[in-house]
C-alpha cells in the first residue's frame, strides 16, 4: 500500500446527510491524513461523471446511489471506499463517521503519516521563522530565538538576550492548540502570568518567506502554511512590571532545565531556583 494521495467525497449540497457535517468530517479526515480533500458534487456535470466513476468502480453503486460516499486514495492507485450515507436517519450517518475516527483503521493512516517523510517542523523555522531582534522591557542587547520543546509538527520558542530574559514565547505548529499551547506556559510559569490577552495567533505563508521557504513548506505542512501563536507578556500594573521571564540556561557551561521561570526583572540570575 502506497502513501494516501487524497481524500475524495461524493455528496450534493441539498442532501442533509451530506452538509454540512459529513463535508466538515471529510474536510478533518484529509487535513489529519495530511492530503487535499476532492469534492464531486454530484449537482455539478463536470464533477458529476468522475463522481460516478469513482463510486461505480470503488463504492456502493446503484443508478440512483446513496450519498455521501468517502474514499482514501493512495499514490499506488488503491482505493479505500470507507463510508456511505446512512438512508435511515442523519443520525445514523453521523454515527458512522464517529465510528471512522475511532477505528484502527482510522488510527493506521494517523500513524503513516506521521512516520512518512515530513520533516520536522524546528529545522523550518530555524532557516525561515527566526529572527534577530532587540530585548523590550529589559535591556538593549539583542536576542535569539532559542527552542524550549519541540516535535515533529510543533516548536516553542523564546526570544531571549545573553542575560537570558524572555521577550516573548511562540508556539509554532501546523495544527495549533491553543489550550495545550496555555497549559504548557502555565505549568512553567503560573496561572496569574499567563492572560488570554497577551495569546495572539498568526499564519505565516511561504511566499512571506521566500522561494527556498516556498519550496520547502510542503515538506512540513500539509497546507503549506505554518501557524505562529505569540505569548508577550503587557504588564498592567507596577507589580507585574517588576516580574519578568527568563529561561533558565547557563550558556558557558550549558547548565540549566531550559524551562522558563519568573523572577525580579533586575535579577541577574541566569539559573532557576531548582537549578542554582
Amino acid at each position: 500500500m502506497g502513501s494516501v494521495k487524497q481524500v475524495s467525497i461524493v455528496l450534493a449540497k441539498y442532501c442533509p446527510h451530506c452538509v454540512p457535517f459529513s463535508l466538515r468530517n471529510a474536510e478533518r479526515m484529509a487535513e489529519d491524513f495530511g492530503v487535499p480533500l476532492r469534492v464531486l458534487d454530484i449537482e455539478i456535470p463536470e464533477l458529476e461523471a468522475a463522481a460516478d466513476r469513482l463510486v461505480e468502480e470503488h463504492g456502493d453503486w446503484s443508478e440512483d446511489y446513496l450519498i455521501p460516499q468517502v474514499f482514501v486514495e493512495y499514490e499506488d492507485g488503491q482505493v479505500d471506499h470507507v463510508l456511505t450515507g446512512f438512508s435511515e436517519a442523519v443520525s445514523a450517518t453521523e454515527a458512522a463517521w464517529d465510528s471512522l475516527f475511532s477505528s484502527d483503521y482510522y488510527r493506521t493512516r494517523i500513524k503513516e503519516r506521521v512516520t512518512t517523510e515530513r520533516k520536522p517542523l524546528k529545522e523550518f523555522v530555524e532557516t525561515h521563522l527566526s529572527f534577530k531582534g532587540s530585548c523590550r522591557r529589559h535591556c538593549d542587547s539583542p536576542t535569539s530565538l532559542v527552542p524550549v520543546w519541540s516535535d515533529a509538527e510543533n516548536l516553542v520558542g523564546a526570544y531571549v538576550c545573553p542575560s537570558a530574559y524572555v521577550s516573548r514565547v511562540i508556539y509554532f505548529s501546523v495544527k495549533p492548540d491553543i489550550d495545550w499551547f496555555r497549559g504548557f506556559l502555565t505549568a512553567q510559569v503560573g496561572e496569574e502570568i499567563v492572560n488570554d490577552r497577551d495569546i495572539r495567533p498568526a499564519t505565516r505563508h511561504g511566499w512571506e518567506m521566500g522561494n527556498d521557504a516556498v519550496a520547502e513548506i510542503g515538506e512540513v505542512s500539509p497546507n503549506s502554511r505554518v501557524q505562529e501563536v505569540y505569548w508577550t507578556i503587557y504588564p498592567r500594573t507596577e507589580n507585574a512590571k517588576r516580574r519578568g521571564i527568563f529561561l533558565c540556561s547557563g550558556p558557558e557551561d550549558d547548565r540549566g532545565c531550559h524551562k522558563l521561570f519568573v523572577q525580579d526583572i533586575t535579577s541577574t540570575n541566569t539559573l532557576c531556583p531548582k537549578c542554582q
